[in-house]
């Protein structure tokens, strides 16, 4: 990532975020803290982008996004000073449709002599993995994921992480996707490098109350946020940038894109080369089906298999949530048209021996923004790293972070620390902890 762009001047700058999700809110409140003007704006009616939550009951389903590792620092930083009341997740079993039997996790890939060649690996070509961003990595690991892990002997990696990688929505692994985000996702499970416990948990967390909390948290914190607005245009000047929405037009000095530039292409005054990038982006068709459901298995995150192991099974349920011992409700991943989807998970409950009663929502995502193979080893995430700043520009969230909350919060941490100085008299975070030291 770029150094802070000293040509500007060093007063408070006026900023408009686009994306209310959880890239968006944390650039917007670093922003603040840093003394500059932001207004964000967010075309649903509500925050937190794919980490809402839909209350059932009295009890808070997540949607998407929402167990913690010991590798999320950077968000356990943002509850911690928000206050917000964190849980123990449910435990991780593996699933077999056909003869319904749940067993724990095969893990045999940290006792195989294929974690030190991994290690070695990292070292020698990707040390820098664990870092937010994914461009300083993703050349190294640019091939398809199912030919990086035969090249280098690391099947028993598949075998350990495969299903939970698939499950939470990032592709089969006999899919055309580079290794780079596999390996990412890996990282950040925080199985394959020891942490520390992080607000008391020596495990995975979440929040209490649903994750959704944590954003409308930091939202309500934040001056100017406006949901349910549209964005129709975007203009961008040397001395500024005027975006049109169907609530009225705004003006600022910088645009902070926390929205995949696909997504927001539309409605950009894009340059040639935000076009050529934008046109290279993929996304995956995946579901969340909240529903009450009896007579499954119980109180764990499952991950059915053979679901979650072959692109065929696309359509098919691959993964379920039973978060409340006391609740039937449970929450449901697919991947595939929503038909299909409809479809089979009726037909999956019923071959696990369920009954699908009632559906109480049904949310289909544009999941996982990413390049390709050929696309990451041409340097598509270099050069989209190269346009921050430019026509007043700065993009963070998934496209360049990782979909994943705890990389799209240190992402947009470190984007505007890099490229926003603080506002004449105003102290950083780090400057106001040192004087609290030492007063």
């Amino acid at each position: 990532m770029n150094h802070a762009d000293t040509s500007r001047p060093l007063g408070p700058r006026r900023v408009i975020v686009i994306g209310a999700g959880p890239g968006g809110l944390t650039a917007a409140r670093e922003l603040e803290r840093a003394g500059h003007r932001v207004t964000v704006l967010e075309e649903q009616d509500t925050v937190a982008g794919k980490c809402r939550s839909l209350e059932v009951g009295g009890l808070a389903h997540d949607l998407g996004g929402h167990i913690c590792t010991n590798r999320y620092e950077r968000t356990a930083r943002l509850i911690d000073e928000l206050g917000v009341r964190t849980e123990r997740t449910t435990r991780y079993r593996i699933l077999d449709v056909e003869r319904r039997t749940a067993s724990r996790q095969a893990m045999s890939f940290l006792r195989d002599p294929a974690f030190r060649r991994y290690r070695a690996l990292r070292e020698r070509e990707f040390a820098r993995i664990a870092e937010p961003g994914l461009a300083h990595s993703a050349r190294a690991l640019a091939a398809p994921v199912a030919d990086w892990l035969a090249e280098h002997r690391l099947q028993s990696m598949a075998a350990s992480f495969g299903p939970g990688y698939t499950a939470a929505g990032y592709g089969y692994l006999d899919d055309d996707v580079p290794a780079l985000y596999f390996v990412k996702y890996a990282e950040m499970t925080g199985l394959l490098t020891p942490g520390l416990e992080l607000l008391g948990h020596e495990g995975a967390f979440t929040v209490a109350g649903g994750f959704a909390t944590l954003w409308r948290r930091v939202a309500a914190e934040l001056a100017d946020v406006r949901c349910g607005v549209r964005v129709t245009s975007v203009e961008r000047h040397a001395d500024g940038v005027r975006v049109l929405t169907d609530a009225g037009p705004l003006a600022a000095d910088d645009l902070v894109l926390a929205v995949a530039l696909d997504r927001i292409l539309p409605a950009l005054d894009a340059t040639a080369q935000e076009r050529e990038l934008a046109g290279r982006v993929r996304s995956n068709a995946y579901h969340t089906t909240v529903a009450t459901a009896s007579g499954l298995p119980d109180n764990a995150f499952y991950f059915l298999a053979p679901h979650t192991s072959h692109r065929t099974a696309r359509g098919h349920c691959v993964s379920y949530h039973h978060r409340y011992p006391d609740s039937d409700v449970r929450t449901f991943y697919s991947y595939g048209r929503p038909d299909d989807v409809a479809t089979l998970l009726r037909q999956d409950v019923a071959r696990l021996g369920g009954d699908l009663e009632e559906v109480h929502l049904h949310q289909p995502w544009s999941f996982m923004p990413h390049f390709g193979s050929d696309d990451l080893g041409d340097g598509a995430l270099d050069r989209l790293e190269g346009l921050q700043g430019r026509a007043r520009t700065y993009y963070t969230g998934g496209l360049p972070a990782f979909e994943l909350v705890e990389c799209t919060v240190a992402h947009a941490q470190d984007l505007v620390r890099h490229h926003f100085p603080p506002a004449h008299g105003t102290l950083t975070p780090h400057e106001m902890i040192e004087e609290e030291r030492t007063s």
